[in-house]
């Protein structure tokens, strides 16, 4: 929960919306995947992150209607058309031959250089977290190496769970902003109970569980520090997850906690989450395959 927390944080700073992060996203995968499809010609072919804008440069951009856009981010037609224009006025998506694509400028590519470090940073601990859980032994400084020196095939799968994560709360939700702030309660009670081994199958046949948990809460304030989502805008999100009956506030603090009919709701139910867990194991699962055959070459 705080790595996604901390990737949504990213998208909605740099974008001032998550659903145009979404759209650039998307159009960045294309990119990579292009990139990773030059190994068909050349298995030597650099896919590093040192040589990223340098194979940007390269690639085909592909042709995709706003429908079919539209469709993949579950994100409504009319919503999509007016952010990729948003984009196209921020010289972040470019059209050539009548064909949108991620076509930043200069300026946008030197941000982009620091921003990612850091979330390739941040995937190091992630997944050097998993590995350890795995005995897979791998240091964080060989992992790192590791994604740097092969960017396009971790990102290309990097930004695809990302997509797919966002599609099942923006489905979910309606508004993958309320799902950012019902993130921060969510994240804040995870933390707390992390060490209470509560199995998923536990906590949803037993939802009465949360309530021992109910002192455990956060202010809008702090939603809206940890979000960058101002804080009028915080208030009033938060007001509806209250209304939807999937968190509470407290009527002396105004501080907001996880309600346990959370658990009974649509939006947040235990085929949902169950899913999450199944497209994170089938990213965990590819990056530990990639880690394998490379220890498994370095030994021979």
């Amino acid at each position: 929960m705080p790595f996604q927390s901390e990737f949504f944080s990213g998208l909605y700073n740099r974008y001032q919306s998550i659903e145009n992060g979404n759209l650039v996203l998307f159009f960045a995968k294309e990119v990579h995947q292009n990139i990773l499809r030059q190994k068909d010609y050349n298995l030597n072919f650099n896919v590093s992150f040192e040589k990223f804008w340098e194979n940007h440069s390269l690639v085909e951009v592909q042709r995709n209607s706003i429908i079919s856009i539209s469709k993949e981010l579950s994100i409504p037609k009319e919503t999509t058309r007016r952010r990729i224009l948003e984009l196209m006025q921020q010289k972040i998506l470019n059209k050539k031959n009548k064909s949108i694509g991620w076509a930043p400028n200069e300026q946008y590519k030197k941000s982009y250089n620091i921003f990612v470090q850091k979330e390739i940073n941040d995937l190091t601990k992630l997944i050097t977290f998993i590995c350890k859980k795995i005995n897979l032994f791998i240091t964080s400084e060989e992992l790192k190496k590791e994604i740097e020196e092969k960017f396009s095939f971790y990102w290309y799968h990097y930004l695809g769970i990302q997509l797919k994560y966002l599609k099942i709360w923006g489905r979910q939700f309606k508004d993958i902003e309320l799902a950012f702030i019902f993130m921060q309660v969510v994240a804040i009670f995870a933390d707390k109970i992390k060490n209470n081994e509560l199995s998923h199958k536990l906590l949803w046949g037993s939802p009465s569980v949360i309530k021992n948990f109910e002192r455990i809460s956060i202010s809008a304030t702090s939603v809206a520090e940890i979000t960058g989502i101002p804080r009028a805008t915080c208030v009033r999100k938060l007001e509806i997850l209250t209304n939807l009956k999937m968190i509470l506030q407290d009527k002396i603090s105004k501080r907001y906690y996880l309600s346990s009919e959370v658990l009974l709701s649509n939006v947040a139910n235990k085929s949902t989450t169950a899913n999450i867990i199944k497209i994170y194991s089938e990213f965990y699962f590819i990056i530990v395959r990639a880690l394998n055959s490379k220890l498994d070459s370095n030994k021979s």
